[in-house]
């Protein structure tokens, strides 16, 4: 889709109703977007901000302070969405994306290249939410779309990622892109933040998130990094990149031995794509081995080498982490309740917590001022 014009944009909704929909991140881009829809007369008729469960608590703390700026210009209040889980293959059950990985001892997508965390925690909730809003289902019922916001800005990364996203189609949304239109980069959104009388809200992302620079976790809460720690834990017995050659051998015998069932179970012509899906043997080395996937001159492929190496949690804490991280997964609620000594994964992760409340309740308090 064609980048929209603020003046003619502003004209069609006007005459059509359009709804208007920002998918807020509470992060610096999308707080620009809501300033600068405010500055130029354009109020949505939602803000929805998905809730994977693990963002930082320097983030949430920022609801507060934006919900406040819009109630004072005028805008609707955020509108906090969750996915909710309702069918679990392993146990124990989850509610956060931490959670989600945990429980089936993995890694999120993004660590193996994709982006299917996004879309099941991000995307999937607004989308279910808009579902059920009466101002979408009216207008989709009359043909029309819901014009959705989308605040990637004006810097070389988020340019790649507008130019895979432009020209898709969706037979329910458009698209809309304003920081690229206004030619907003990173600094210019945090500027346009500090003239509304706004704190520029910390990087929005989850603790564990695989796009998260070294640097970043010099920063990072105590909690954070135990996380990190415990999850790449639990997920190394299954991670390629971490396997010798006799495991990755005996977990390819146990992926070819799936797709064959799967060849063997189809009644007529076999699918390409079923073909295409032929396991390979992959060499020592290759493959996902952490969170930042692989290593590179400035990182390891770990996170939890990082921390070690920079002495961001105690050696002893880390060994004891690792060494209480259950690598085992329950296939079903019995053997998860014989052989685990706690109820869900918030109770085990409280085991490893002493994070100060005073300084928890000291940065919420200071967000709110600045």
């Amino acid at each position: 889709m064609k980048t929209l014009q603020t003046n003619l944009f502003r004209s069609i909704k006007e005459l059509t109703h359009q709804p208007l929909i920002v998918a807020y991140g509470l992060g610096v881009d999308s707080t620009a977007v809501l300033v600068k829809l405010h500055q130029q007369g354009i109020r949505p008729d939602a803000i929805l901000f998905a809730d994977t469960g693990n963002e930082k608590k320097e983030t949430y703390a920022y609801l507060p302070v934006i919900n406040a700026w819009l109630q004072e210009v005028g805008f609707p209040p955020v509108t906090v969405v969750r996915y909710e889980p309702k069918d679990f293959k392993n146990y124990p059950p989850y509610a956060t994306l931490g959670e989600n990985c945990l429980t089936n001892g993995t890694l999120p997508s993004l660590a193996f290249g994709f982006k299917s965390c996004s879309l099941k925690w991000k995307v999937a909730p607004q989308n279910a939410w808009t579902n059920k809003w009466l101002m979408a289902v009216d207008y989709w019922k009359v043909g029309g779309k819901v014009l959705k916001i989308i605040g990637y800005d004006a810097s070389p990364k988020d340019l790649k990622r507008y130019a895979h996203a432009k020209d898709l189609e969706d037979p329910l949304y458009q698209y809309w892109y304003p920081l690229i239109e206004w030619n907003m980069d990173r600094q210019a959104c945090k500027a346009a933040i500090q003239s509304a009388g706004l704190p520029v809200p910390p990087k929005s992302a989850c603790v564990f998130c695989p796009a998260t620079q070294p640097h970043e976790l010099l920063e990072f809460r105590k909690e954070y990094l135990r996380l990190i720690v415990i999850m790449e834990a639990r997920a190394k017995p299954r991670l390629q990149g971490c396997m010798s050659a006799e495991q990755l051998q005996a977990d390819f015998q146990n992926r070819h031995r799936l797709w064959q069932q799967k060849i063997e179970s189809v009644t007529g012509p076999v699918s390409q794509k079923l073909i295409d899906q032929q396991p390979q043997l992959k060499s020592v080395g290759s493959g996902c081995a952490g969170l930042w996937r692989k290593a590179t001159a400035s990182r390891p492929a770990m996170m939890t080498d990082y921390i070690r190496t920079n002495g961001l949690l105690p050696l002893t804490e880390i060994d004891s982490l690792q060494q209480n991280a259950p690598i085992v997964i329950m296939k079903n609620q019995t053997a998860y309740a014989a052989a685990m000594d706690f109820v869900n994964w918030h109770d085990f992760l409280e085991m490893f917590s002493d994070e100060d409340a005073l300084d928890e309740l000291g940065c919420c308090a200071n967000c709110a001022k600045k």
